[in-house]
């Protein structure tokens, strides 16, 4: 897992809680990183200018990932769950905006969030459809259950487990399973079990 995906995860998952007050988010901004401050007494007001930056690295980054990676999962989410956070924090940023429309920068800071949300439209539509990406996820969201099954499925077999016996143990078992034990004396010359094979006394003085 990549640190710049860590980060993208850690904005999306605060931008799905964002205030539609701007002023109100208490947001602290650390180059591409969104925090959220604790501090009740935090006075700092984010512009939509400063936000641009770290919106913009967090939804490409993202959109890239799951596009382009082979990751089943980016810190714990599915693509199923990003698509879903993604798209609530949109609507977030949207309902934002509506309140920021006096500040200078909102006109390109919403060009960029449209730029987005055309971009994640093409993704979920992708998604939503039979493809490749789908089968691969759904797979893995069963993955556990199928190895689980194909681990006992030896108990609904008539096999035997001989991964722990030693090599004479398995040839001997391994001799029983395919021609069945053989039922007669053991020619004490030869070794052989077969009755058939057994010479008797006249042949061996011959």
């Amino acid at each position: 897992m990549s640190e710049l995906d860590k980060t993208a995860v850690g904005n999306l998952k605060l931008l799905n809680n964002l205030n539609d007050n701007l002023k109100e988010c208490l947001l602290i901004i650390d180059g591409n990183k969104l925090e959220k401050s604790a501090d009740e007494n935090y006075d700092k007001i984010i512009n939509l200018r400063e936000l641009e930056y770290p919106i913009y690295f967090t939804f490409n980054q993202l959109l890239n990932s799951i596009r382009y990676s082979n990751l089943y999962k980016i810190e714990g989410y599915s693509t199923k769950d990003l698509i879903r956070l993604m798209d609530n924090a949109i609507d977030s940023i949207v309902d934002m905006l509506v309140n920021c429309e006096d500040d200078p920068n909102c006109d390109n800071f919403t060009n960029i969030i449209d730029n987005i949300d055309e971009k994640f439209i093409i993704l979920k539509d992708r998604y939503q459809t039979c493809s490749m990406c789908k089968i691969i996820e759904t797979f893995n969201d069963y993955l556990d259950s199928i190895c689980e099954t194909f681990s006992k499925s030896n108990h609904y077999l008539y096999c035997n487990n001989y991964v722990n016996l030693e090599k004479e143990e398995f040839d001997e078992e391994f001799d029983d399973a395919i021609y069945g034990e053989v039922n007669g004396e053991v020619n004490e010359e030869t070794g052989e079990v077969d009755p058939n094979l057994i010479y008797d006394d006249n042949n061996k003085e011959d």
